[in-house]
C-alpha cells in the first residue's frame, strides 16, 4: 500500500490496531510528541491512549523529576501513562515520582543495570522487587493479572 502522507499511514496502522484488539502506546521522547499524542487524541484516530514518557537517552529527554511533572500537563484526560527511565542510579527518583503521581511502572536490564543504592542488579527479579517498593512507598499495591487487563481494557486470553 502507498500513502500520500505520513496521516494516512498512521490511521491504516491504527486501524488494524482497532481490528485485532491491540492498544496503541505511544512512545514520547520529546515533548513534542506528547503534544502530537494529544492531536491524534483530537481528531479521532485513538479513542484512549497510552503514553510512555521515555526517559534519559541521549537525545532525548532526560531522567528529571520536574520534567516528568511538567509532561502530566500535556496528556489527554484519564489517559494512562508510564515511564520508560534509561540510566543508573538517578532514574529510581524518578520511578519513585511516577508512582507518587498515579503512572504505571516498568523496568528491567533493558533499561538500567542498576538498584537505588547503586549496586549492579543481579537480574530482572532484583529490579522488580525494587520497583515494586517504589509503588508500596506510594501507598499503591502491585497489580495483579486480571486488575492489570481491566486497567488496559484488554480482554483476557482463553486457554484452546
Amino acid at each position: 500500500m502507498v500513502f500520500d502522507n505520513p496521516v494516512e499511514k498512521i490511521q491504516a496502522f491504527l486501524d488494524v490496531m482497532h481490528e485485532t484488539g491491540t492498544h496503541p502506546e505511544f512512545e514520547c521522547f520529546d515533548v513534542g510528541i506528547v503534544r502530537s499524542v494529544g492531536m491524534f487524541h483530537k481528531a479521532g484516530m485513538t479513542s484512549h491512549p497510552e503514553y510512555n514518557f521515555v526517559m534519559g537517552v541521549a537525545s532525548g529527554m532526560p531522567a528529571d523529576v520536574d520534567l516528568l511533572a511538567l509532561l502530566l500537563r500535556w496528556i489527554e484526560s484519564n489517559a494512562l501513562w508510564q515511564t520508560t527511565l534509561i540510566g543508573r542510579a538517578e532514574v529510581w527518583s524518578v520511578h519513585q515520582r511516577t508512582a507518587e503521581l498515579g503512572g504505571m511502572l516498568r523496568t528491567g536490564l533493558e533499561d538500567t543495570f542498576y538498584l537505588p543504592d547503586g549496586t549492579r542488579a543481579s537480574g530482572n527479579g532484583v529490579l522488580i522487587e525494587a520497583l515494586a517498593g517504589c509503588a508500596r512507598n506510594a501507598g499503591r499495591e502491585v497489580a495483579s493479572v486480571a486488575e492489570a487487563r481491566e486497567m488496559l481494557g484488554l480482554v483476557a486470553l482463553v486457554a484452546v
